[in-house]
């Protein structure tokens, strides 16, 4: 039948590497993979895919959708408007859609864990800008991890810009790279099962996210807030395959093609795939982040949240409380346990204290957390909130619209002997 493709299930059964396991590609931690990584410090990564170059509308949308978050200012360009920022914009987090902190080099088939990043924000985003990245390794740290034996921090600085050389943000993410097998023989959290919810136990939780309400144009001032207070809590979950869908929809983190454009690149990369058990196909290892078999082959008992996309709620958390002229200055969180398929994550802060920084901002610093229906806190951070003042200040989110310190002069303060890419 000219080039059509007969295979019989026999086939399936029979024919060497295909269909035999859910194993994914494993790889070794070496002295000379560490002395390689330890090389690339404060060297320019070549960053070959973005899953977005610019703040477009549509992708805004996308992106809002795809974390759940309903707050007009981003969904709604005739509002955003009408409001301080004068012109559509964009919440901060939508950066990692431009470049997710993270390079994948080095240590090939060794696992990734996705486990941490500290935000610096100087500008907001406005949509038509064009985003520019320059990211370099900034250390390489070995330790004996709670995963697994031998682990190495891998940390990633990334320096967001406009077109016209201003730096908008910077970012430092880490990952902690650890042997499958031995984060499968030394998993505490190997008992750990999807938990499954009456519908009178998330009578509660769907309540809560039904009535979440952003502030928006009401503003919240620095004047009348004060060290202790608590933030509104924002409900996340539970965490289901459709919210992974939807996620990976507006922020895709890794190049992660269809078809012939996906065996490409797990034929250049044969590490990053691994043969699915039920059809036999290749699938990325990202998988584990949708789909049990893969999860369990990594050697976790679930599908789990991705850590940027855990990132993405703490964002909110932040802008839904500090109202539309509220302006997020910094936004660090590590990523301390794993948020399964099932789980509810409540995330929360307290003010921890309130002053008028050297930037002339009247900020707070909070104290932020997301606690899952274990009890377990499993994105602690910290977080520093620019809010108006009643008397005698300019808005924060106006100053930072015309903040002008530039890519160029950051790059040179803060790894004045990066390597470029020639």
């Amino acid at each position: 039948m000219g080039n059509t493709v007969e295979l019989k299930v026999e086939d399936i059964k029979t024919k060497p590497g295909v269909a035999q396991s859910t194993a994914l590609a494993k790889g070794k931690i070496t002295d000379e993979g560490v002395a390689h990584l330890r090389g690339l410090i404060n060297h320019e990564m070549r960053v070959p895919y973005r899953f977005n170059t610019e703040v477009a509308r549509d992708t805004v949308r996308h992106f809002a959708w795809g974390v759940g978050d309903g707050n007009p200012l981003w969904l709604d360009p005739v509002y955003a408007s009408s409001t301080v920022y004068g012109a559509p914009t964009a919440p901060p987090s939508f950066l990692y859609t431009i470049h997710p902190t993270l390079v994948l080099v080095g240590l090939p088939g060794v696992h990734g864990f996705y486990s941490g990043c500290r935000w610096k924000i100087w500008r907001p985003l406005f949509v038509g800008d064009q985003i520019t990245t320059t990211t370099w390794i900034s250390d390489v740290v070995e330790k004996e991890g709670r995963l697994g034996g031998r682990s190495v921090y891998v940390y990633f600085s990334t320096l967001y810009g406009n077109t016209e050389g201003q730096a908008i943000a910077e970012a430092t993410g880490w990952s902690i790279r650890v042997e499958r097998d031995k984060t499968k023989s030394r998993n505490k959290l190997g008992s750990t099962e999807p938990r499954l919810w009456t519908p009178e136990e998330l009578e509660p939780v769907e309540e809560a996210q039904r009535n979440r309400v952003p502030r928006g144009a009401e503003s919240r001032y620095w004047d009348d807030v004060n060290v202790g207070d608590e933030l509104d809590p924002l409900v996340k979950g539970p965490l289901t395959q459709t919210d992974m869908i939807a996620w990976y929809t507006g922020s895709q983190p890794a190049y992660t093609p269809a078809h012939e454009l996906a065996l490409h690149h797990y034929h250049k990369h044969p590490k990053w795939a691994y043969r699915n058990a039920f059809s036999g196909a290749l699938e990325p290892n990202a998988r584990v982040h949708d789909s049990i078999d893969a999860a369990k082959a990594a050697g976790v008992p679930a599908p789990y949240d991705v850590g940027l996309q855990r990132h993405h709620w703490l964002f909110q958390l932040l802008t839904d409380w500090s109202g539309d002229q509220g302006f997020v200055k910094a936004c660090d969180a590590s990523y301390r346990g794993f948020n399964y398929f099932g789980d509810v994550l409540t995330l929360g802060g307290r003010i921890t204290a309130k002053f008028v920084d050297a930037d002339g901002d009247h900020v707070v610093e909070i104290e932020t957390r997301g606690v899952s229906q274990r009890g377990t806190d499993i994105i602690p951070g910290r977080a520093v909130v620019a809010l108006p003042a009643r008397k005698g200040a300019e808005s924060p989110v106006t100053r930072h619209t015309s903040w002008d310190l530039l890519v160029q002069d950051r790059l040179a303060e803060v790894v004045p002997d990066l390597v470029r890419v020639s």
